[in-house]
């Protein structure tokens, strides 16, 4: 099993660049207490911009449609949110209780990749794990930024980070550890 090939042209490609933008006009600080409540904000902002992408939206949340998963190791694994068939899995993680669900969702996103050309993470963090969001919004958590760039760059599975708290002044609302809107290796700060 290979890799699907996401080149970084076309009309798939046009609509990365356009969830792009959508993640960084979400705002997650709501009243979302489980995951399932943040993927169904997302999924609704997704659908409201329908009319700007290219491809078709499939959903978990949604009956009508069916998301295609991914069979690894012994188990299916299902996007929470897909633009086509094979062109873009959204995977969605609140992150409360455990820091764990970071690894989880940068394992499934590996595993999406080889159904689907790009990958988006979104880590929605809690206000119990205020700290470290501030620390990545500082630059103090330098490992895991060089993680996302890689996966970024190497594996076009790309990263945001986002509180579900208001995060205070002076502190960007919204973490993107990517190179979709530049070729060169940097930090974009939503």
């Amino acid at each position: 099993m290979t890799f699907q090939v996401g080149r970084r042209r076309g009309s798939v490609w046009d609509d990365v660049n356009t969830i792009d933008g959508i993640v960084k006009a979400a705002r997650f600080n709501l009243t979302g207490k489980t995951e399932r409540d943040f993927e169904m904000l997302f999924s609704e902002r997704v659908r409201a911009n329908a009319d700007r992408l290219k491809g078709k939206i499939i959903s978990q949340v949604d009956k009508e449609t069916h998301v295609q998963s991914v069979y690894c190791f012994g188990k299916k694994h299902r996007p929470d949110l897909t633009i086509n068939d094979d062109g873009i899995a959204i995977e969605l993680k609140f992150i409360n209780n455990s820091l764990n669900g970071i690894k989880e969702a940068i394992g499934q996103s590996i595993f999406y990749r080889i159904r689907y050309r790009f990958v988006v993470n979104i880590f929605v963090i809690s206000e119990k794990h205020k700290d470290v969001y501030l620390k990545a919004a500082n630059g103090e958590e330098k490992d895991l930024e060089e993680i996302l760039k890689n996966l970024s760059i190497d594996n076009n599975i790309f990263s945001y980070i986002v509180p579900a708290f208001t995060p205070g002044s002076n502190v960007k609302t919204c973490l993107g550890f990517n190179d979709i809107r530049t070729s060169i290796l940097a930090m974009a700060m939503c």
